[in-house]
């Protein structure tokens, strides 16, 4: 981290997006933006240098390295990528035809929701602007990182702190107009210099390098009390470092390079959150922590060189039918370990039609078309011997080819019977010709009214569709009988305000169908029904 500039004040910073939850209305699902160390966040963060020094090899313009640390990161749960080596960007150039198809690729086929650039000087934001005003909106960087370690100065730290407040005062303005993020990486900060940092800037990345998790939270907590003095609530995010002894400078500084050969990269954030929910202080209530971030991705390879991929089992492509339950398996070598199950890219949580989102086993319960999607899990393993995290390869849920209209509608010209029908030419027939426009059953005006369709034989029932007539049922019930004297509910309704109702996710066994309309919308008519359609 310490050499990536030729200047030694400089560093890097990230994002946030959205909220940690997305609530699907139709089935009440919860969707994480990202899952780190057991917990949902909004952001999961990696470093990324895209150019090559003399001991690190960059990606940008290598295919191979470009996927493979885009595999990492779909594989890690990665959904924000801060990129190095953007300063002086130009508009129009190899480097930046090479940096918008990684960008594209990141954002539309690996699950990365934001990109940053970590700068060092009030114009580079400017390259970033023209970069981006010259680019679609997926090839586009979101955030705008300061990256001076001010506090490294020995001779003037104040009037560096001062220079980092410009930079940081000018990166606002750019990105107010420009609908960009701000955010800068800190070390060692005074009580003074926090609330100036946390008053400026949208976030603040704060450094935990340590060479192990022990007690990590309490390795210069107090800048998290001197960032809380700030006149809003700051939004935190920890950084962690994956250097080790081969990765840095100084043989006799490195971080977590060594701990990762056991531990997973998770970790670092599961303990560091969990030390930080131990503290009660008050000054907890002005910092907002939004997740996890490392330092550098161009480390992991190696140290991750030796440790195979732990899934045995990847879940398979099912489709299904509206109303129906599916579930997706997935299965891993390892022993100790965590899920995730992804919906589109998405971590899920139990809640709604979700039912076993940190198992092996994902159900989906009572389908709708919001559920025709795309399945992944992502299986973290705790194991020593290989402490890693791989996702399985994606499965889709989409629409049987005999669902809905595709199927076969079994009233279709079978008997039917009614309590009345109020003249010739709208006899009880008529919801079973297959003509759900222009021949229709209409019953007495007065009290209750039914119809039913015998089927012919008892048989599995899983969707009624009703066509009415304005003068529908606002309260009815739906019943099935195998013999056509003893009926059961499959759904009572009230409040119907509509012409066309399609029942899904019904679950019955039965011969006969009844219609029993209770409230009608035309209280001086009866009922009428133009068509009745079961599968």
């Amino acid at each position: 981290m310490k050499t990536l500039f030729a200047t030694p004040l400089i560093k890097i910073s990230i994002l946030i997006f959205a909220a940690i939850f997305l609530s699907n209305p139709a089935n009440a699902q919860q969707v994480c933006n990202a899952f780190v160390g057991g917990s949902c966040t909004q952001i999961n963060a990696m470093y990324v240098k895209l150019d090559s020094t003399s001991r690190i090899s960059g990606v940008l313009g290598n295919t191979a390295a470009e996927n493979a640390m885009l595999k990492f990161a779909r594989d890690n749960g990665i959904n924000y990528l801060i990129m190095y080596d953007l300063q002086g960007l130009a508009a129009n150039s190899t480097r930046t035809t090479q940096l918008a198809s990684l960008i594209s690729r990141a954002k539309t086929q690996y699950g990365i929701q934001q990109v940053g650039a970590a700068l060092a000087e009030s114009q580079f934001a400017d390259n970033i602007v023209a970069y981006n005003n010259s680019h679609a909106t997926n090839e586009r960087i979101d955030v705008l990182n300061v990256e001076r370690e001010f506090w490294r100065s020995t001779t003037n730290r104040a009037g560096e702190f001062d220079t980092t407040i410009n930079i940081l005062n000018y990166f606002k303005t750019v990105a107010v107009a420009n609908n960009l993020i701000t955010e800068i990486y800190i070390g060692w900060i005074t009580a003074t210099e926090g609330v100036r940092l946390g008053d400026s800037v949208d976030r603040v990345l704060v450094h935990y390098y340590r060479q192990t998790d022990t007690d990590i939270i309490n390795y210069g907590v107090e800048r998290l009390q001197y960032l809380a003095g700030a006149s809003r609530k700051v939004k935190v995010i920890p950084i962690f470092s994956n250097e080790g002894p081969t990765t840095t400078d100084d043989a006799e500084t490195y971080f977590m390079g060594n701990w990762l050969a056991t531990n997973p990269n998770d970790k670092a954030y599961k303990t560091w959150l969990s030390g930080y929910d131990t503290i009660t202080a008050n000054w907890k209530n002005n910092i907002e922590i939004i997740g996890s971030n490392w330092f550098l991705y161009n480390h992991f390879p190696a140290i991750y060189a030796s440790k195979p991929n732990h899934i045995t089992n990847n879940p398979v492509n099912q489709t299904a039918c509206v109303g129906q339950t599916k579930t997706f398996t997935v299965a891993s070598s390892a022993t100790n370990k965590t899920y995730c199950w992804l919906k589109n890219g998405k971590c899920l949580a139990d809640g709604g039609n979700v039912s076993g989102a940190r198992t092996a086993s994902l159900s989906i319960s009572n389908i709708t078309t919001q559920d025709f999607a795309s399945y992944a899990a992502r299986v973290i393993s705790y194991d020593s011997a290989n402490p890693t995290s791989y996702t399985s390869n994606a499965a889709s849920l989409t629409a049987g080819t005999s669902c809905s209209g595709s199927s076969t509608n079994l009233a279709l010209n079978k008997s039917v019977t009614a309590s009345s029908f109020i003249a010739a030419g709208y006899e009880p027939a008529k919801v079973v010709d297959g003509n759900s426009t222009t021949t229709r059953w209409a019953s007495a005006y007065s009290g209750t009214q039914w119809i039913q369709v015998d089927l012919g034989t008892i048989t599995s029932v899983n969707r009624v569709k009703l066509t009415w007539d304005p003068a529908y049922a606002i309260d009815y019930q739906i019943l099935i009988s195998s013999n056509g004297s003893n009926w059961t509910t499959l759904r009572s309704i009230t409040g119907n305000t509509s012409l066309i109702n399609d029942h899904s996710g019904l679950n019955g066994s039965g011969r006969y169908i009844r219609i029993n309309g209770t409230t009608k919308a035309l209280p001086a008519w009866g009922f009428s029904m133009y068509e009745l359609e079961v599968y």
